[in-house]
């Protein structure tokens, strides 16, 4: 078992203990409060465990810089030089993996001792099981490589595991883990075209594409090229009651993962409240009366509510459009180009500029 002199431990103590007050106790300055946050950022990255060999590892170059001091020097090895060299020495802007800056980190190395205290290895995630984890393994992977000599051995074989397990999940998954996926459904009448992203501003670029693609069928003289995306889709489909855009957020798991590793989801919807001004009274009438019908022979799937009525946006066939009246139609089709899937129209809700009042 390898034994460290006091003089060690108490530089490594003091080091985690000025880490902890920067961060919870900041001085009521701005340099001081964006240090506080970017090292608060630090630890939701890579977890207390992960960060402390890091911080550690920083006790050689600390004990040199004391070496240097003049013996006059006021500080000496109290808790004021510790702060006031994180302060100075470490650069914490991204939190994946701080480093020292170059003047502290490019001393000379000869005295270093290893990161693990006791030969302890340094815990961190032997699998993959998200984003954070990968990039965590690669902080450490980083340290290791920037400060070699301050790595115990031990430390060093965990983390050698650590690639070697997190090699393996890469290559025998297509997915290194669970990802966000945007994915729309566009039904026209000569079918169902079928977008996916990575985020939305890209799902929506390629459905305003689409829209681009068949813009004469709007109607509007406009070059659909000189507007944005968002404006391209709710003018194509507020003009085109037939057609329907829906979207929804997926995430896709890869096979490897554990059932436990994949949050537990529960089916949900969007749906946007209006008021019932954007109504005739004839049609309130309407479905006030099919909200009593059987559901078979409903012309329309609603629900009443208090004071209003659940209504879904999905593209009808023709023969069943028919027998809507032109404004619950066109909210219909509002709801869609906004990818909403239900309306709830209620009479204290909202009215909005694009679609017609009715004062009844």
């Amino acid at each position: 078992m390898t034994r460290y002199a006091p003089f060690h431990l108490e530089i490594a103590a003091c080091l985690w203990e000025a880490v902890l007050t920067l961060r919870d106790r900041p001085a009521a300055e701005p340099d001081a409060l964006d240090r506080a946050l970017a090292i608060r950022g630090t630890f939701d990255r890579l977890g207390a465990e992960t960060l402390r060999p890091i911080i550690l590892s920083w006790t050689a170059t600390v004990e040199r810089a004391l070496q240097g001091l003049d013996d006059d020097c006021p500080f000496g090895l109290d808790w004021a030089y510790i702060g006031r060299w994180l302060a100075e020495s470490v650069d914490w802007s991204h939190p994946h993996h701080p480093v020292l800056r170059s003047d502290a980190a490019g001393q000379d190395t000869e005295q270093a001792w290893p990161t693990g205290m006791g030969e302890e290895p340094s815990p961190g995630p032997t699998d993959i099981a998200g984003r954070d984890d990968h990039l965590a393994l690669l902080a450490r992977i980083r340290s290791a490589i920037e400060y070699p000599e301050n790595l115990a051995h031990s430390a060093r074989s965990e983390l050698i595991a650590a690639i070697h397990s997190a090699e393996d999940h890469i290559e025998r998954s297509p997915l290194p883990w669970p990802v966000k996926l945007h994915a729309a459904a566009i039904e026209h009448r000569y079918g169902t075209n079928i977008h996916a992203a990575i985020d939305e501003s890209s799902l929506d670029a390629e459905i305003a594409a689409w829209c681009r693609e068949w813009w004469k069928e709007t109607g509007d003289e406009r070059d659909p090229v000189t507007l944005d995306d968002e404006t391209v889709i709710a003018i194509y489909f507020d003009g085109h009651p037939s057609d329907g855009c829906a979207k929804d957020l997926l995430q896709v798991t890869p096979p490897l993962f554990h059932t436990s590793l994949a949050p537990k989801s529960v089916e949900t919807g969007r749906y946007c409240v209006l008021s019932t001004a954007h109504l005739t009274v004839q049609t309130a009438g309407l479905l006030d009366g099919w909200a009593s019908w059987p559901p078979t022979e409903r012309p329309i799937d609603i629900a009443a509510s208090v004071y209003g009525w659940f209504i879904p946006t999905r593209s009808l066939d023709e023969a069943r459009q028919t027998q809507l009246p032109a404004d619950l139609l066109r909210l219909m089709a509002f709801g869609r180009s906004r990818s909403f899937q239900f309306l709830l129209l209620d009479c204290d809700g909202d009215r909005s500029d694009d679609l017609p009042v009715h004062d009844w």
